[in-house]
């Protein structure tokens, strides 16, 4: 444990103290700033309840911890004991699929290298001795590294030798024969590794939580489980591949082995010869390890297998054979031909099998000296007929379409060590400009099916408002950049812990580009009249901004909440009977809640326009945990979560995620709001002077520092009326306000009105609107409007109310505008800068309840045990909905709170029913599972790549084409990928490693290892 900073006790308080000043002072500057004393009065009591409540719920659920009352040995154990488990269910289904039990592996021989490429026989105490080349196999070689005293062993191999199967085969055979506390042996493919960069144990505790995320979790404040592990020499490294390495780097990488590895750790490393010699003179051997090398394949070995795997015929001469047996009976008597120099190799005869498996081929055309001039060329013919072969009962056209995009997908690969192709990683097909502004597009559209019960009931314009269609578009591509820009720049490029360098990085960029974007906002609209969130802007431009800023908070709340650039698999924090009994019944409420609330809307018997889009959110919310709480979403999920530590996470992630937000939040709109100011001012400093003055049906005049400006002409519009005495709000005909009803506002709505005489009236620079309402009515909304008997006719009384006039503006001459707003900029500030503050308030409490869902709902996908790639798929799109639907449903109910205050509070209400819907399709936009949905769709449109492309992945990996590794699949060897590529080395030089920007390489389980024997299924191959 570490002290001083590092305390993550003292972190957690340092971040309440940061939290309660910051609200303190936010508390009293809505005490100094707001005019409406009752209001701020309401909202310092909610922020200190808020505080309250959060510090309550804190300490009832710090002592509960996962973990609580077991020993670190015991965590370590568990934690051992379950990669074990991991390990076997991966390599244990990737034997059964290459077929090394049918019938039997294809053994390889082996010997000594030479002498000097290993340490000093002393360094090693060799005893009992290997043994000798004409007993060995890989049982013998896997069973040689516990005969050695150092246990450690370097094998060497040429392409294509075995050199994979045999670790595969010792990591299966370590692990049959662990018991509880020995090392897990872990396959770990050097090609991913950065020499230079990374120590070999910080690369290896990455690799480990790439593979397997539940080892991220912290066990103190500054080592993860992975590492633990680690440096308890609890994991068996088998490094693989090292001829991957950068030839430059190979000597470094042993030196780095030697350093950081203690020497009694058992290891076993694979490796090309010519690899292993450049790094032994470059670099040293390694130590205490034995250096043997895998000899060719024999070819009456390689007869025997071929024979033995195929089905059986009756020849010619009545004899029974194979189609094997008269092309291998010429191979035997011309050991030189290409043919059988080819077939010295396990991947070839593996390939060989594959190929020729299907009786409609016939093997002897490898015996055409004209078209086989060499070994090369041979394989050349294997690698190319593999493809074709594996789809062959599907037809040829299929088999073509299916090497195609194969063709496509391997060439993608090259970008990752191994050609992984894991369908979340498969983004990187999009066009750069297409992956940049996707998130944003498919937010919009599920956006749009949610609101579509709204539509269906004719209440679309009641919510959404009527606006023009140009400042609908602006609004929807300020969105759409907003997007782009937050999850560039807002986003952390990579999952785990953020440091306060990368939250003062968002604090800088949301800080700057608010100002920019409010200063913008304020010079294409006119805020002199005032500012007030929902209200109408001059022409498009305003929208675009508008749109761009709430987008951009969005990904802000994400980028706060730990939601990277690139999304990995997530899945929910129960699979066990307890949390998915719990989700059962809260998926069930939910959804029948939100049915019975669509229901209403669709049958319109309800008055709120907000109920069928709450509705649709409870459904999809209650859909989702009742599919997560099924036992095959529960595979994918690591061991369960206590209710306890969930709360516990949401109250921890909730308090810290207000903590930030709200100083982002406050700080931007704060700094935003005196660049507003600072260009209004400037609009207004040279207003030309209207007193006296009459001029298109106005009436100017200034009588003792009241300035007026008076028509008669009538106008026509909408009167918001929020409620609580507070002041109504005026729209202009043809503009209608969106939040016209709200829950728990009974006498809050909308009334038409015309107004037969307007008087805009402006003290020290504050202006309000007088409207002469042509028949009454009461503005308050509850008493019928007064009338007067004249004439023996009732006629309706003239009434006269004060409205909030910059909605209005469009009706005065441009030049009035200014001249009305004229007054010191410290009233200018006043009026501007508290619903901004405001907002950064909400921002804060939003941004706290996104990080709490997602800190409590988040938990890594278990890719190394999953299912397959198409269950993590469903595990995560699961999980995407479910906090998708939780984040709109928390941030609605903080929002209602907010609608039920009294008062207007600058449209601040506004603001919190445009956040909790958009916010809820952020969540799944921004998800793995959302950017694959796009991929998918954009790559299926183009027709380079089926529209069900899992289920062609699937069928790649059924027919041997692809290897399954967790969640991910592989191609099957990479001489096979290099050849899809066109790219194909033919037992040269290994294919150069190249690491994605900003990550490390990865490349699960062996995936580059040269020396695989393929065992094909699935194409009619086989003994029958």
């Amino acid at each position: 444990m570490h002290g001083g900073w590092h305390s993550a006790r003292l972190r957690r308080r340092l971040g309440f103290a940061v939290c309660g000043v910051s609200l303190a002072g936010l508390a009293g500057s809505l005490r100094i700033w707001w005019d409406d004393t009752a209001t701020a009065g309401v909202l310092v009591s909610a922020i200190g309840a808020f505080v309250s409540v959060a510090a309550l719920v804190t300490d009832l659920v710090r002592s509960d911890a996962g973990t609580a009352g077991l020993s670190d040995a015991e965590i370590r154990r568990r934690a051992a004991d379950s990669l074990a488990d991991a390990v076997r269910q991966q390599w244990g289904a990737e034997a059964r699929l290459r077929r090394l039990q049918d019938p039997v592996p294809l053994d390889v021989e082996w010997e000594p290298a030479e002498r000097r490429l290993a340490d000093h026989a002393r360094n090693i105490r060799r005893h009992p001795l290997l043994p000798a080349p004409r007993d060995s196999g890989d049982e013998d070689v896997i069973g040689a590294l516990p005969a050695l005293p150092s246990r450690r062993l370097v094998v060497l191999g040429g392409p294509g030798t075995g050199k994979s199967v045999l670790a595969i085969r010792f990591v299966l055979d370590r692990i049959a024969g662990r018991r509880p506390g020995d090392p897990v042996p872990v396959i770990f493919p050097l090609s991913g590794w950065d020499v230079r960069c990374t120590g070999l144990r910080d690369w290896m505790a990455t690799r480990l939580v790439a593979d397997y995320p539940p080892l991220g979790a912290a066990v103190d404040d500054r080592r993860s489980l992975a590492r633990v592990l680690l440096d308890t020499d609890l994991v068996l490294p088998v490094l693989e591949g090292f001829d991957e390495l950068p030839r430059s780097a190979q000597g470094e990488a042993v030196r780095r082995v030697n350093a950081e590895l203690a020497a009694d750790l058992p290891l076993l490393l694979t490796s090309r010869r010519e690899a292993w010699e450049t790094a032994v003179t470059e670099g040293d051997v390694l130590t205490a390890a034995e250096v043997v090398e895998l000899r060719p394949l024999p070819l009456d070995r390689a007869a025997a297998h071929l024979e033995r795997t195929a089905r059986p015929l009756r020849l010619d001469d009545e004899e029974l054979g194979t189609v094997w047996t008269p092309v291998l009976n010429r191979l035997v008597r011309s050991p030189e031909s290409p043919a059988a120099r080819a077939l010295t190799t396990p991947l070839m005869v593996a390939l060989a099998r594959a190929v020729y498996g299907d009786t409609s081929r016939d093997p002897s055309e490898l015996l055409d000296p004209d078209r086989f001039t060499s070994a090369a060329s041979v394989e050349e013919h294997l690698l190319t007929a593999f493809v074709p072969a594996a789809f062959a009962d599907a037809g040829p056209r299929a088999a073509e379409a299916a090497e195609r995009r194969l063709a496509l997908l391997a060439r993608a690969g090259r970008r990752r060590a191994g050609g992984r192709l894991a369908w979340w990683e498969l983004e990187s097909l999009l066009p750069r400009t297409l992956a940049l502004y996707a998130p944003g597009l498919l937010a919009m559209v599920a956006l749009s099916v949610l609101v579509l019960p709204v539509a269906v009931a004719r209440t679309a314009s009641d919510l959404a408002g009527a606006e023009d269609l140009a400042s609908v578009v602006a609004a929807l591509a300020g969105q759409t950049i907003g997007f782009a820009f937050g999850a560039h720049f807002l986003l952390p490029p990579a999952a785990g812990r953020r440091g306060t360098r990368f939250l003062g990085r968002q604090g800088l960029v949301t800080v700057g580009v608010s100002v920019l974007l409010w200063a913008g906002f304020a010079w294409a609209d006119d805020l002199r009249l005032g500012f007030r969130f929902g209200g109408v802007s001059d022409g498009w431009l305003p929208d675009l901004f508008g749109g761009c800023l709430f987008a951009m908070l969005f990904t802000l709340f994400f980028g706060i909440a730990g939601l990277p650039q690139r999304p990995t698999p997530l899945s929910l924090p129960w699979s066990g009977s307890a949390g998915r009994a719990s989700a059962r019944v809260c998926g069930s409420a939910l959804l029948l809640g939100g049915a019975w609330a669509t229901g209403l809307a669709l049958a319109g018997r309800t008055g709120s326009v907000w109920t069928a889009p709450v509705g649709t959110t409870c459904a999809a919310a209650g859909v989702a945990l009742l599919a997560g709480a099924t036992s095959r979403a529960a595979r994918d999920s690591p061991h369960p979560v206590r209710a306890g530590r969930v709360a516990r996470r949401f109250v921890v992630g909730a308090t810290r995620g207000t903590a930030a937000a709200l100083v982002i939040g406050v700080s931007a709109c704060a700094a935003a709001g005196l660049s507003a100011v600072a260009v209004t001012a400037a609009k207004s400093a040279s207003a030309a002077d209207l007193a006296g003055r009459r001029f298109d049906g106005w009436r100017f005049a200034d009588r003792h520092g009241v300035r007026t400006a008076v028509t008669v002409r009538p106008l026509r519009g909408t009167l918001l009326i929020p409620g609580g005495g507070a002041r109504p709000v005026a729209y202009p005909e043809g503009a209608r306000p969106s939040d016209c009803t709200l829950p728990l506002l009974g006498s809050r709505r909308c009334v038409p009105f015309t107004s037969l005489r307007t008087v805009f009236e402006s003290r020290g620079g504050a202006v309000a609107v007088r409207l002469t309402l042509a028949g009454g009515g009461s503005v308050s909304g509850r008493t019928p409007a007064p009338t007067v008997t004249m004439s023996g006719t009732k006629r309706p009384v003239e009434v006269t109310t004060v409205a909030y006039a910059a909605n209005l503006r469009s009706a005065l001459p441009p030049a009035a505008r200014g001249w009305l707003a004229q007054g010191p900029v410290a009233g200018l500030l006043m009026r501007t800068l508290p619903p901004l503050l405001g907002a950064g308030a909400l921002i804060g409490v939003v941004g706290g309840c996104v990080c709490g869902v997602y800190r409590a709902l988040s938990v890594p996908s278990d890719v190394m045990r999953a299912a397959g790639p198409a269950s993590s798929l469903r595990t995560d799109r699961t999980a995407s909905v479910t906090r998708g639907g939780a984040v709109a449903l928390l941030v609605g109910l903080v929002c209602v709170p907010l609608a039920a205050l009294p008062g207007d509070r600058g449209g601040l209400v506004h603001v919190g029913t445009q956040l909790w819907l958009p916010l809820g399709t952020a969540a799944l936009s921004l998800s793995a599972w959302g950017r694959f949905t796009v991929t998918r769709v954009w790559l299926a449109m183009t027709g380079r790549l089926p529209w069900r492309l899992m289920t062609f992945l699937e069928d790649a990996h059924r027919r041997g084409v692809l290897r399954q590794n967790g969640a991910s699949f592989e191609f099957r060897h990479v001489r096979l990928h290099a050849h899809l590529m066109g790219d194909d080395p033919a037992g040269g030089p290994p294919l150069p490693a190249q690491a994605e920007v900003g990550r490390p390489r990865q490349s699960d389980g062996g995936t580059a290892a040269d020396g695989e024997n393929l065992g094909i299924g699935g194409n009619g191959a086989g003994r029958g």
